[in-house]
């Protein structure tokens, strides 16, 4: 690192070199990229939907609406968290006077579809409901958007990296398709990712195992960084003393906060009486009919060569998962000694990295892994190579990748069916049609299928690209190389 860099990263005199104080203020904030980003999210946001996932989304509200608990009806299958949300919009819809049909309305028109793909329905939500559930995932967004600038401006002291940062994940056409089209939740899985990781570098390890929990409340998947997360804390102590104390106080706090908020996230359930059901829904979208592919390493079956994988997974369903969950294991493992032994010389580098291997890892080791996941780990990949100025390419390679996956589905018109429904400036037939016609296509380059013509290349990409960034972490690593993010080392 040359002596003009190292200025660079001096701390201020007087300032702890874990407080974030003075750095990465919001004064400096790309006004004019989130006024740009909020824009194209309210404009595609009414009249655009992911059909089977965001009808869903409707009957939970419907729940909360008629005053029924969260899984007293059949089809929320994750944590409550985001049934919690969802639940909040239909007790203001009922306060303010309106009826039920502000959330949907079922479209025969769109049966044939439905039926056919077995992944698209015929409830299609109104404008408002888009809107407004939407509205909170643009609030996750942006304040996602938020502590990567606060993070990379304290890591680099550099404003015009945070402001570059900010506009990487709040303008990505991927972040902004999932949030303001798909209404995918998983925004809200990794705005709890990067906060808590945020949090264990401020030193608030308290604060931290609050955004966790709210993560594995959300979706079970931050439970992966368990380790990660120990290990991080434990070397990162705000005292920075090479104390037993003064490393397990920040570990107990952090899991004292974990328990605490883990606890009262549920107690709605317990008091309902539906604990056990929240357990067997949360659980049960692992049960059914046996899939693998996606964008992990069984995304190879998308190729005609290896479609026969798909089949030979759904014969042996249970070996795949036991040796997926083991790899997965090992993997989590790896990366918390990876952070344990590179976090002695940056700990900054050593603990984003370690996150981004670990979900990442995980993705890649799942039967199947839909596009959404990358949104899990993306946070804290945007704060990475800003900050460090490396991994540019394969940033727009997890842009792409996911997005062409995510449209490949049921093609670019599925997503329409509210237009379709609310204003006919499109017949709901011509939609059906078309989804119809994408879904059953025959492959005509390298598919079984026309959607696996998209998914392969996608998939393959994706593998490229996360395998190239751990080799450039693993060679600075190895090399001593990595960057320093801190002038002040862990003891």
């Amino acid at each position: 690192m040359s002596e003009r860099q190292e200025e660079s990263l001096q701390m201020p005199p007087g300032h702890h070199p874990m407080d974030p104080g003075s750095v990465g203020t919001f004064s400096r904030l790309p006004w004019v990229g989130l006024v740009i980003g909020l824009l194209l999210r309210f404009g595609l946001a009414p009249y655009t939907a992911e059909s089977n996932d965001v009808s869903v989304w409707a009957h939970a509200s419907l729940s909360g609406f008629y005053g029924l608990h969260l899984y007293d009806r059949a089809g929320f299958s994750y944590p409550p968290v985001w049934g919690y949300c969802l639940q909040i919009i239909g007790w203001i819809v009922r306060f303010a006077g309106n009826g039920p049909s502000f959330f949907a309305t079922d479209n025969p028109d769109l049966g044939s579809a439905s039926q056919i793909t077995a992944d698209f329905s015929t409830l299609v939500t109104s404008p408002m409901y888009n809107v407004a559930f939407k509205a909170i995932l643009f609030g996750c967004d942006l304040a996602s958007a938020l502590v990567i600038y606060r993070v990379v401006a304290w890591l680099t002291r550099d404003q015009r990296r945070a402001r570059m940062a900010f506009a990487m994940w709040f303008l990505n056409p991927f972040v902004i398709y999932e949030s303001a089209v798909d209404g995918a939740a998983d925004t809200l899985v990794g705005f709890t990712v990067i906060a808590t990781i945020a949090l264990v570098l401020f030193g608030r390890p308290a604060s931290a195992g609050v955004a966790w929990a709210l993560g594995i409340m959300t979706k079970v998947s931050p439970v992966a960084l368990a380790i990660q997360l120990v290990v991080m804390i434990g070397m990162f102590p705000r005292e920075l003393r090479w104390s037993v104390g003064a490393r397990v106080r920040p570990i107990l706090l952090f899991g004292m906060a974990t328990l605490i908020t883990t606890a009262l996230l549920v107690a709605p359930q317990i008091l309902a009486g539906s604990t056990q059901v929240m357990v067997h829904s949360t659980f049960a979208r692992a049960q059914g009919t046996f899939d693998i592919g996606g964008l992990s390493f069984f995304g190879i079956r998308h190729l005609k060569p290896w479609a026969w994988l798909l089949q030979w997974a759904a014969n042996n369903a249970a070996v795949v998962v036991r040796l997926s969950t083991l790899a997965q294991a090992v993997s989590a493992l790896g990366w918390a000694a990876w952070t344990l032994i590179i976090a002695r010389r940056s700990p900054a580098f050593a603990f984003l990295t370690g996150t981004i291997g670990t979900l990442a890892s995980a993705m890649l080791l799942s039967p199947i892994a839909n596009p959404q996941y990358v949104l899990w780990w993306l946070p804290v990949l945007i704060t990475l190579i800003a900050a460090s100025g490396r991994g540019y390419w394969q940033y727009g390679v997890l842009t792409v990748a996911p997005l062409v996956f995510a449209i490949a589905v049921l093609g670019p018109v599925a997503f329409l069916a509210p237009l379709a429904t609310y204003t006919h400036v499109i017949p709901t037939n011509a939609v059906a049609d078309r989804v119809i016609q994408w879904y059953v296509a025959p492959g005509k380059l390298w598919g079984m299928y026309w959607t696996d013509d998209f998914f392969a290349p996608a998939a393959l990409a994706t593998i490229a690209a996360l395998i190239s960034l751990f080799a450039t972490w693993w060679k600075l690593g190895l090399s001593h190389q990595e960057p320093r993010f801190m002038t002040s080392p862990l003891p």
